[in-house]
């Protein structure tokens, strides 16, 4: 098959070969913390409430037109090694007995304890079964909307 010359797909509504976002939405931008490994008393199971059990948790946090991509000064950022702190002193005094309570849990604490817009939080329990290198969660929280309703 010969190709004599490559068409352009055919222009959006908008007159660019890509979608745009409606104006209205705001910007945002994320930082993410990926892999803590933390400990907590958790899980459902009397056993499992003996010893603390290896969490890992992923983290990515929504930023609202983060001021520090422009200032590039830490005072208008974000400070990872608060956020981590944070969820640390989150999985020592952990008295939930689900992943989904602590997770809800650790995004109330960031949303409620630094500047973001959003959260979006993945918990799991590494090695629990056999079959599977591990169990977990994942939840998305805006601010200002209620638990349920995301």
């Amino acid at each position: 098959m010969k190709l004599d010359r490559i068409e352009a797909p055919a222009p959006a509504r908008s007159g660019l070969a890509f979608p745009v976002a409606p104006a209205a939405e705001p910007c945002e931008d994320a930082i993410f913390l990926r892999g803590i490994r933390v400990e907590a008393l958790i899980g459902v199971y009397e056993h499992e409430r003996h010893a603390p059990q290896p969490l890992v948790i992923d983290l990515e946090l929504g930023l609202s037109h983060a001021r520090c991509c422009t200032s590039d000064d830490l005072r208008d950022a974000v400070d990872y090694g608060q956020v981590l702190a944070a969820v640390r002193r989150l999985a020592q005094v952990n008295r939930a007995v689900l992943l989904e309570a602590f997770a809800q849990n650790v995004a109330d604490a960031l949303l409620a304890g630094f500047e973001l817009s959003s959260v979006a939080i993945g918990v799991s329990k590494p090695a629990i079964f056999d079959a599977a290198d591990s169990v977990g969660v994942s939840i998305r929280r805006r601010r200002g909307a209620p638990a349920g309703g995301d």
